[in-house]
């Protein structure tokens, strides 16, 4: 059976359930009580993959879904290696891939990049509330003692999983996320970075029943304590937690800036780039976000994805058009106040599927008849792409992620 056929019937079917640990309920009813104030201890945070030679590419036809990988000194693609699904999100940590399956599927996959990806474990990701449809778990984050976390997007709560035995992953607790939550009980989790003893969290605080518009116009970055399980609150006065209000709305993707050796700072992609120092709950622009609406990035969902340049001065930033007919890719110099440069357009895409390695620019392409991997090579000047792009993934490419 293929891949093509089977991905569906096989995230399905084949899950372990994993559903309410004994003596779990609704999560909303005992939370921990927030600590006040910014967390006075936070350690170096898990980064991306150190020196990828690979991409880990999640595709679907929205139907069925894949799993290829690319090795990048070549430029060739081994598509399907592992099965996928149609909204799916791959990870790497500490040698071992992670699929997260999120919107109506629900499930994390376990797979063995030294044994050609073969699957170790697939699980349920099961809200504890029991009514709530679908979990929708949106991000991973894998600490070195294999503890893993999983954000909820439909359920007020963090997963907590033992996956130091790839074959055997365990849930063995919730983080309550209640306290963050806005009038729909929810705060509508993403993004996750893990920094020592604490949990930043990206939360949007959405109007699910208005097409999923945010409530407050900045983004807010949660921080748990991970020893408690209890959320913090910056403004204890305000009814409920408040974590640290950012400059722009909707943040959507965190990389941590290669600036700080110490690994405490974060950049995070909202309405323009911010440089966050999760050390003392501070965020600045890295990339104001007037010079996005500058560049016609004028509405809150338009930037989708970026990466560091070489050598850290630009940033490349794939975007919207304002009325979502296509994707463009662009330059923006970090901390300069220079007009951003459009680099290439008349692409689709619906993910982050964006990547620089090296002096390459890669982007998982969707665009109808010609989908996908596309790369540029940056030390030419336009960037000048490279030959045997767009290289064919199976299925077109959906999201990406940089490996060993």
């Amino acid at each position: 059976m293929s891949v093509r056929t089977c991905a569906l019937v096989v995230v399905g079917l084949g899950c372990e359930f994993a559903g309410p640990l004994p003596g779990d309920g609704p999560p909303a009813t005992d939370a921990p009580t927030p600590i006040a104030g910014w967390p006075r201890e936070v350690g170096a945070c898990v980064g991306d993959s150190a020196a990828p030679t690979r991409l880990l590419v999640t595709t679907t036809d929205f139907a069925t879904g894949g799993v290829s990988t690319v090795a990048l000194a070549g430029f060739t693609a081994l598509a399907d290696v592992a099965l996928g699904s149609t909204d799916a999100k791959p990870f790497f940590f500490d040698g071992t891939a992670y699929v997260l399956h999120r919107y109506g599927l629900d499930a994390l996959d376990v797979l063995d990049p030294d044994d050609g990806f073969r699957l170790l474990a697939q699980r349920a990701i099961v809200a504890g509330d029991p009514e709530v449809v679908s979990a929708n778990p949106h991000a991973l984050v894998v600490g070195p003692d294999g503890r893993g976390y999983v954000s909820l997007f439909g359920a007020p709560e963090v997963q907590v999983w033992d996956l130091a035995d790839g074959t055997a992953p365990r849930l063995t607790g919730r983080i309550d996320l209640s306290p963050l939550a806005d009038a729909d009980g929810n705060p509508e989790a993403s993004e996750v970075l893990l920094c020592g003893g604490v949990l930043f969290l990206a939360v949007d605080r959405v109007d699910q029943d208005a097409g999923l518009v945010p409530n407050e116009p900045r983004a807010r970055l949660a921080a748990v304590d991970l020893a408690s399980g209890a959320v913090h609150d910056l403004d204890p006065a305000t009814p409920g937690a408040q974590g640290l209000a950012l400059l722009g709305g909707w943040a959507r993707q965190f990389r941590l800036d290669p600036a700080d050796p110490t690994g405490r700072t974060a950049l995070v992609l909202t309405t323009g780039l911010e440089r966050v120092d999760l050390s003392s709950g501070t965020s600045a622009w890295a990339v104001a976000d007037a010079r996005l609406q500058a560049a016609g990035l004028t509405d809150y969902r338009l930037p989708q994805a970026f990466a560091l340049g070489p050598g850290g001065t630009d940033v490349y930033l794939a975007a919207y058009r304002v009325d979502f007919s296509e994707v463009a890719l662009f330059r923006a110099a970090l901390d300069r106040d220079e007009p951003l440069v459009e680099l290439a357009s008349g692409m689709q895409s619906v993910e982050q599927s964006l990547e620089v390695i090296g002096d390459i620019l890669y982007f998982g392409d969707r665009a109808h008849g010609a989908s996908g991997l596309r790369a540029w090579d940056l030390r030419q000047s336009p960037p000048a792409p490279l030959p045997g792009a767009p290289l064919a993934l199976g299925l077109a490419p959906y999201a990406a992620v940089a490996i060993p």
